[in-house]
């Protein structure tokens, strides 16, 4: 069976350019089931590669692709009408139905999609039913069914990301513009799930039960990065590094243990009340040099709403402690929660500066599909955007307009 996995090209967010671990996740679990005739394409790093022919297609896609994604699946079915399509991702995890409406969508494959991808291609390749597969989502007889999602339990059973399948990784980079100065960086993730419920953040991909790869296994991925993969900074991309501390202590342990100290960050950030002063100085001497930090709102009553579950008291622990360290920070602030007024924005900022970062970002509370925030807003009807093409991170819009808090008012604090 010949695969072709297909990374979409933005059509208005930002060029990122970071490698799709995904895909490279499910190349390398299929790899090791005995497919060997797969290739990728990175549109999103060359916009103008060409698709070659194949039995079967995966296109991954988050809410501002989608629509890439199904014009890719059109041209697809256009030129290979016998092929396959699979769809996976964040966005038709959340909205399979709308991907199985497309004509030239086959199958969605939602959540973790690296034992589900290689079963249904199996079944493919082998003329069996597909029926059972978890986590699959299909058209019969004119319905569409949905099995049950598969989280992966023991993420130590799987390969390491085939990351060389998209060829020169010095191309890539980090989507945080203020991450990954070096090249080549790669980002990796050492856990899956986060047990925290914000209502702004999406968890259906990976789930709330948080699974964690054991800190030799991340060990040894980290040491093939640096001597076969010859990276020069690592990202370590997880919804929460250190929801056990003991385990992130260990990791950084043997970092420094097997002289594997390399730059590395944290783009996503980590919490800041599972933190103590060994775990930073541990991390200082692994190699980190800067790390983002979630605060969401200078008002503690704020954070509280919004299932953040945080202390700003700890946040400003944590500050200290990266001062002292010398550990560079990135600050995050969400604008618009739906108790937000001028004066809980303009006491935002003013937090921020107290706080004093190194850098900090601020961002419009998105509506992303998925989300306790789409959903309240959808059902109030304030959600006033209704073209995927226009979820942006970085090129933002006001998405909605509360009865006391206008989306405009709100990007001005943006």
């Amino acid at each position: 069976m010949r695969i072709t996995l297909i990374n979409p090209k933005p059509k208005i967010w930002i060029k990122s350019a970071t490698i799709p671990l995904g895909l490279a996740y499910i190349s390398s679990y299929l790899r090791s089931k005995g497919f060997e005739e797969i290739t990728a394409v990175d549109l999103n790093r060359n916009p103008q590669a060409d698709i070659p022919a194949a039995d079967i297609y995966g296109i991954t896609a988050t809410t501002p692709l989608i629509n890439s994604a199904f014009e890719i699946a059109a041209k697809i079915k256009a030129e290979f009408p016998g092929a396959k399509i699979i769809l996976g991702g964040a966005h038709p995890t959340n909205e399979p139905e709308e991907a199985l409406e497309n004509k030239n969508i086959d199958f969605v494959i939602r959540g973790e999609g690296e034992i589900s991808f290689y079963e249904l291609t199996a079944a493919l390749a082998e003329k069996k039913d597909f029926g059972g597969i978890s986590g699959l989502s299909y058209v019969r007889g004119g319905k569409i069914f949905h099995n049950p999602c598969r989280f992966i339990e023991n993420l130590d059973e799987l390969p390491f990301p085939d990351i060389e399948m998209f060829g020169d990784l010095s191309k890539y980079t980090h989507p945080q513009p203020l991450i990954g100065w070096r090249k080549p960086v790669v980002n990796m993730i050492t856990s899956r799930g986060c047990p925290f419920e914000c209502y702004f953040c999406y968890k259906g991909t990976f789930g709330r039960k948080w699974r964690a790869r054991s800190p030799e296994n991340v060990i040894r991925e980290w040491e093939k990065l640096i001597r076969v993969n010859r990276v020069k900074e690592i990202g370590i991309q997880d919804d929460i590094f250190n929801t056990n501390i003991n385990r992130a202590k260990k990791i950084m342990k043997g970092i420094i243990a097997e002289k594997l100290q390399i730059p590395f960050t944290f783009p996503n950030g980590i919490r800041a009340d599972i933190l103590d002063e060994e775990l930073v100085s541990l991390m200082k001497d692994a190699g980190l040099y800067r790390t983002a930090i979630g605060v969401e709102s200078g008002v503690q009553e704020i954070v509280d709403k919004i299932g953040k579950n945080e202390k700003l008291a700890d946040v400003e622990k944590a500050m200290k402690l990266f001062k002292k360290y010398k550990i560079q920070s990135i600050t995050f602030y969400v604008m618009g929660h739906p108790d937000d007024t001028k004066e809980t924005m303009e006491k935002t900022i003013e937090y921020s500066i107290k706080l004093d970062p190194h850098f900090s970002q601020y961002a419009m509370a998105t509506p992303f599909p998925g989300t306790k925030l789409y959903e309240n807003l959808k059902k109030t009807g304030m959600l006033r955007i209704k073209n995927w093409d226009d979820y942006s991170q970085f090129d933002q819009k006001g998405y909605f307009d509360y009865p006391h808090l206008s989306g405009g008012t709100i990007m001005m604090y943006v």
